[in-house]
């Protein structure tokens, strides 16, 4: 009757019948096809999938399976929870449900037969979700077919045979179920396991397929590689000279775009100490702890101290490290605080606490800046836009410089010495004839009484146009394959070009790419170093190995396909009890919210 005796040859008379008692006790009362377990609505379901109630006592059963064994075989329940296992679990017995759907309308159906050999040969299946088959390697749990199980034992120790007893014990304690919903529930798990391989099973891989693949994934490349940064080139090769920023400045559309820039810059800041509220409801005690505070600060004030002092020692806002700083605008503020800001001129603080949702806040809108301030900021500004508008144009001219280099044989690091020296021979040029005053050229500066190199001081920095660590430099990538990141500060499409470049048959290396690209600060000359491509003879040699592999990885991806789809067309039939699974710590739903006014730069 069973596959798994008659494999073993058993014969005798006095056994079979021990065997056929077994399978009647097994099979009382079962009826794999015995409709659904709708559940009255009182009961609780962790989750209803087409009607079908998934209870809380399945939920846990199928959790306890998924729990991962220590180095002395017992249980890790608290690894468990922390790996996620309470949601894959409940995930895994939702996409069981819907398979077992499936089951139903193509007429496939599971015997009480195939049951039992499941049972007597030792195996729990068990459903995890498809969409992370890693999930099903790492614990352990994935047969060379693809099938999520794991090995009970349900045999006598002395005569290695299966024993109804040790059975029922193990199940009972370990899993919690009696026999009978224990064989439901293997029952529905046999079901889902068809139809995967009802999905995996047509998948196919040629061997053509399998060789392009395999060279993708094997054959690798290196580059060498060298950036050119816009924030170094404004640094050291822009000569901003007091001539070349005034002819700047002076132009029409450059004039209205730095007044627009030093008028924003010198509106007032505004400033506060916030004595904050419990939250998020405070008790008269809490309010008056608050307002304790707030005196305190008010007295400090009242003392002469600085405001940003005080703010940055005793506020309770994030804006305390910038000594209160919230910027000129009061856009999104609580009305409270915004009346009393606009009640204020510049200069002046509030004389009282102002109360708002948030606490007790006194406000100052600082003073105007001085003739001195405000032509000390224009000078910064012109020298900051007039970098970015030339420094660009720079820095394509100097990685062209080193790209052609390139081309042309030279070395990398001949390459990028030669098209810095220009650079370093002038900038030390300049520094050696900066006067005391810092001015150069002879020229002098109607932006304020400046020095000729804008924003500059006269004593040279610590750092070189050639010393500094962000300077153009020869960099190597370690070897990578087609699905890699070589250059991760490059954006999305400068990686899928240098991937094409690193990778082409036509290119031979030492070859230079052709174009610039474009990275998070400047320009990247590229430099194809080695490629290794595998050849046929290599993938011969893993090909067995390596096919069963890719078929798998196929299948697996067919069969997260297959269930995506399932998920979406019955979305509207699956329920899940989120509070259930907040109280079992298995979603994110049951984390505490954030307290009122301690989200990242919270204003008032």
């Amino acid at each position: 009757m069973l596959n798994a005796f008659r494999s073993r040859g058993l014969t005798s008379v006095v056994y079979g019948v021990m065997i056929v008692a077994t399978i009647l006790v097994f099979v009382l009362g079962f009826n794999p096809s015995a409709g659904k377990k709708t559940a009255p609505l009182s009961e609780q379901c962790a989750a209803r999938v087409r009607g079908w109630c998934i209870t809380p006592k399945d939920h846990s059963a199928a959790f306890r399976i998924l729990i991962p064994r220590g180095p002395q075989g017992e249980l890790e329940t608290q690894k468990a929870k922390q790996m996620g296992l309470m949601k894959v679990a409940l995930d895994g017995l939702i996409e069981r449900e819907l398979l077992v759907g499936e089951a139903e309308r193509l007429g496939i159906a599971v015997t009480e037969e195939e049951v039992t050999d499941e049972i007597y040969n030792g195996f729990i299946h068990v459903s995890v979700p498809s969409d992370n088959p890693g999930l099903a390697v790492s614990l352990n749990i994935l047969d060379p077919s693809g099938v999520t199980k794991v090995y009970a034992d349900f045999r006598d120790q002395k005569s290695k045979r299966f024993d109804l007893r040790v059975y029922e014990r193990a199940i009972k304690a370990h899993i919690g179920r009696s026999p009978t919903e224990f064989r439901e529930e293997q029952a529905r798990e046999l079901l889902a396991a068809k139809v995967r391989d009802l999905v995996r099973t047509p998948v196919r891989i040629s061997e053509e397929e399998a060789f392009e693949t395999y060279r993708d994934e094997q054959s690798t490349a290196s580059l060498a590689y060298v950036q050119v940064r816009q924030s170094w080139v404004t640094r050291y090769a822009l000569p901003r000279l007091a001539i070349e920023l005034e002819t700047w400045a002076k132009e029409p559309e450059n004039q209205s775009i730095l007044d627009a820039a030093v008028q924003a810059r010198t509106a007032p800041h505004i400033r506060h100490v916030l004595a904050k509220f419990a939250q998020p409801s405070p008790s008269s005690a809490d309010r008056q702890a608050a307002r304790d505070k707030i005196e305190r600060v008010l007295t400090r004030l009242k003392g002469g101290e600085p405001f940003a002092r005080v703010a940055k020692e005793m506020s309770d806002d994030s804006s305390a490290a910038s000594g209160g700083d919230l910027g000129e605008k009061t856009d999104g503020f609580v009305t409270p605080f915004k009346n009393a800001v606009e009640g204020l001129k510049p200069g002046e603080t509030t004389q009282e606490p102002v109360e708002t949702e948030f606490g007790y806040h006194i406000i100052r809108k600082d003073p105007p800046k001085s003739g001195a301030e405000v032509a000390a900021l224009k000078r910064d500004v012109a020298s900051e836009l007039y970098a970015n508008a030339k420094a660009p144009d720079v820095v394509k001219a100097l990685a062209d410089r080193i790209r052609v280099s390139l081309k042309r044989g030279d070395a990398t690091e001949d390459a990028v010495r030669d098209a810095l020296a220009p650079i370093v021979a002038r900038y030390a040029a300049e520094h050696r004839s900066t006067t005391p005053s810092g001015a150069r050229d002879g020229g002098a500066a109607s932006l304020g009484e400046a020095s000729v190199d804008a924003g500059s001081t006269a004593v040279p920095d610590a750092n070189t146009p050639d010393t500094d660590p962000t300077r153009p430099q020869v960099a190597t990538t370690s070897s990578f394959i087609k699905t890699g990141d070589p250059i991760p500060t490059l954006p999305l499409d400068s990686t899928t070009r240098i991937m094409k470049f690193a990778f082409d048959d036509s290119t031979k290396d030492g070859d230079v790419l052709d174009e610039l690209l474009k990275a998070e600060d400047g320009l990247v000359v590229v430099q194809r170093k080695q490629h290794k491509s595998v050849t046929r003879q290599d993938f011969d040699k893993d090909r067995e190995a390596y096919l069963a592999k890719l078929v798998m990885r196929k299948q697996a991806e067919a069969l997260s396909l297959y269930v995506r789809r399932l998920k979406e067309h019955g979305k509207n039939e699956v329920k899940i009890d989120e509070k259930y699974m907040a109280d079992k710590g298995g979603t994110k739903s049951g984390s505490a919210p954030a307290a009122p006014g301690e989200e990242e730069d919270e204003g008032p």
